[in-house]
């Protein structure tokens, strides 16, 4: 159920947030689909906590660090108990801005500067953040996104970026997938707390 909490975005002004040109941030996605990419596909409904209501724009999410992506998109619903499989089937890709990004800080004091509580980036219910999200991008034409901290690890910062940001502005410099990454991939597990489901298959041994 809608909280009704979601006010004009217009209302105490913008409180940025800074991202340098050639600063990095991770996408989490899956194998064999490209790290540059903004959804919902074109004419889909919106399916993430930030994405447009209404299709007014398109939005990519990423973490400033891989911890804040695999909590974000690996253990989204307070996921542990995780199949191999589930895992593996994705990668991570850095990124490197190429341009300034002035995201609306929507965590510390950003939270009470822009009228709104830690539920709109920890709460159920998308639609209040969604209809905040709008009216953002419809206040502040020069605003790129929203930075917010990971709803299953409040110690990392995530960015939702609008599709104002040219591809063109952003580089894949890495990519890694989780099943060429062992030691990586358990260190995500052992941060989170996360456990393999004893029913998967074990990886096999290294050469």
């Amino acid at each position: 159920m809608s909280t009704g909490a979601a006010p004009s975005a217009a209302a105490g002004g913008l409180l940025p947030v800074l991202v340098p040109a050639m600063s990095t941030f991770v996408r989490i996605h899956g194998l064999g689909n490209g790290a540059l990419w903004f959804g919902p596909a074109p004419g889909g409904p919106p399916a993430y906590r930030f994405d447009a209501p209404a299709g007014q724009y398109r939005t990519l999410y990423g973490a400033e660090q891989l911890p804040g992506a695999f909590a974000e998109t690996v253990l989204r619903r307070a996921r542990r108990i995780l199949a191999r499989d589930y895992v593996e089937q994705r990668q991570w890709s850095v990124i490197q801005t190429l341009r300034d990004l002035k995201l609306a800080k929507l965590y510390d004091n950003g939270l009470v500067s822009h009228g709104v509580t830690a539920d709109i980036c920890a709460g159920d219910d998308y639609r209040d953040p969604q209809a905040f999200a709008a009216a953002l991008h419809a206040a502040y034409p020069d605003c790129d996104g929203i930075a917010y901290r990971a709803r299953h690890n409040n110690g990392e910062i995530c960015y939702a970026l609008f599709d104002r940001v040219d591809l063109a502005n952003l580089k894949v410099i890495a990519t890694r997938m989780f099943k060429n990454e062992h030691a990586v991939t358990e260190d995500m597990m052992r941060i989170h707390n996360a456990s393999w489901d004893p029913m998967t298959a074990l990886p096999p041994p290294p050469p």
